[in-house]
């Protein structure tokens, strides 16, 4: 035992700086409730506070592999992990939604350069057959957060008040920080590229404005017609940044990456199943607490277990990849994601039969895809490659989860408004997550189709026991495959 823990050391340092992220962002969604009692704002107003992390994260996620390979990979993650704890300190001392909102994005300019740069650190000390094996290391303890972290969550905010949420990142930091300093490898000679300064201006711009007009929708903060601008706006950058990069030696997001279908379905199919992810983050605490009225505990419990189980089926996933292949499985898990959420809208009360079976299925056919995903889209890249990659993976992760949230936030302000508003109660109505369900829950099926396009042989160099080596061959994956 202490033998692999003490070789997977850098994968589960990683995994601290994930957990502070999940723990956080579960925590969050669980204490909108209270915190937006205490600010005195709409319960929804607080998905700005949400987006916010998630908008700044995506903005400054391009430049983290130049940054890390201008300034050592080792350096990059614990100054990024100080940045972290420091933000988490600004955000339990304000009083007010627009200081959050800062205090938040500042959290996500930190977890931009924490998270991309751990992965980073971990390819680059892992074999090629072992990468879906670290993503589990790297991804299994910070699952550990959500099923423990809204139960935890609420119990600090009924006990010490929603600023303690914020305030438990401090030790997680200072731990990862101590375990980097001590167990990872020292940088090597830093590598001198040229930087694109436009090309950040217009991918910093165009995903700023673009998820801050689509967050905005159904806030009331913006006019509708400032939302769509910004939006349209943001859409607008993001074009012309894609054009620009075309064939660029020194682009941040390398278009070029696309032309291996691994990376493509990893990155785009990715991006579809993960708006799920985002709605339903937004979606199942103010279902428990606005709708079918249960305490912040229990309600807590109930998304903890989703999280649950992911962890229970994660450990696994890489055997039944190994037996099945990549495609099969990760077809059958998003259509199974994508059930289990559509049926959350037969839930009407606590005591339906079938909530807990649609939590915990539904948290494993996640965890199924999100192993399979992280590892796929590495499976062709080269060494050279990796670090654009794992900043555009990163990007491509944060910006689907923000539109998930937005999405969602969307979805039940419309819902609402066409069943004729909140009642004097304050009890969102049940319909309003009917709908938002069935919408968020087609995102599944949606994702398989997109996985479908995967070929045999895609992706065995994953593998621990490929076919290519029953037939008596040794190749490795090639780029050509993706042509």
């Amino acid at each position: 035992m202490f033998k692999t823990l003490r070789a997977n050391i850098i994968p589960l340092t990683v995994a601290l700086s994930l957990l502070m992220e999940l723990v956080d962002a579960t925590i969050l969604a669980t204490a909108i409730p209270v915190i937006a009692h205490e600010l005195g704002v709409p319960a929804l107003s607080l998905k700005m506070a949400m987006a916010a992390y998630l908008i700044a994260l995506a903005a400054f996620v391009p430049v983290s592999g130049w940054i890390a390979d201008r300034f050592g990979a080792k350096r990059v993650f614990i100054a990024a992990l100080g940045v972290f704890a420091a933000a988490s300190l600004l955000c339990a001392v304000q009083t007010t939604l627009p200081g959050l909102v800062i205090a938040r994005a500042l959290q996500g300019l930190g977890a931009a350069m924490m998270s991309p740069v751990g992965r980073l650190i971990v390819l680059r000390n892992t074999a090629r057959s072992e990468i879906t094996r670290a993503m589990v290391y790297v991804t299994m303890p910070a699952l550990i957060g959500p099923a423990l972290g809204p139960v935890f969550g609420a119990t600090l905010t009924t006990f010490f008040g929603w600023r303690a949420i914020f305030l438990i990142n401090l030790p997680l930091a200072a731990l990862a920080i101590a375990l980097t300093l001590r167990h990872m490898p020292a940088d090597g000679a830093p590598i001198a590229k040229p930087f694109d300064t436009m090309g950040f201006l217009l991918s910093a711009l165009g995903l700023v404005a673009a998820m801050t007009g689509l967050s905005s929708l159904g806030e009331h903060v913006l006019p509708w017609q400032a939302s769509l601008g910004l939006t349209g706006l943001g859409v607008l950058a993001l074009v012309l940044y894609w054009r620009r990069a075309q064939g660029r030696a020194d682009a941040l997001l390398d278009p070029k990456l696309f032309r291996y279908r691994t990376f493509d379905i990893g990155v785009i199919g990715s991006m579809i199943f993960r708006l799920s992810n985002g709605a339903v983050l937004l979606l199942l605490p103010l279902f428990f607490q606005l709708t079918l009225k249960t305490g912040i505990v229990v309600s807590g419990a109930l998304v903890g277990l989703n999280a649950l189980g992911a962890v229970s089926v994660r450990a696994l996933v890489p055997r039944i990849l190994d037996r099945f292949g990549f495609k099969p499985v990760m077809i059958l898990a998003a259509v199974l994601r994508g059930l289990a959420i559509v049926g959350l809208a037969s839930v009407s009360s606590l005591h339906d039969w079938q909530l807990v079976p649609l939590l915990v299925i539904g948290g494993a056919a996640q965890a199924t895809v999100f192993t399979s995903i992280n590892a796929i889209a590495y499976a062709e890249l080269g060494a050279q490659e990796i670090s654009t990659g794992t900043a555009f993976i990163a990007m491509s992760r944060q910006l689907s989860l923000a539109l998930g949230i937005a999405f969602a936030g969307v979805v039940l302000e419309l819902a609402i408004t066409a069943v004729g508003g909140v009642p004097a109660s304050g009890v969102l109505p049940h319909s309003a997550f009917v709908i938002g369900f069935v919408a968020t829950g087609l995102m599944g099926p949606i994702s398989a189709l997109y996985f479908a396009r995967l070929k045999p042989g895609d992706a065995d160099g994953l593998r621990r026991v490929q076919p290519a080596q029953r037939a008596g061959s040794h190749e490795p994956p090639t780029p050509e495959r993706a042509a």
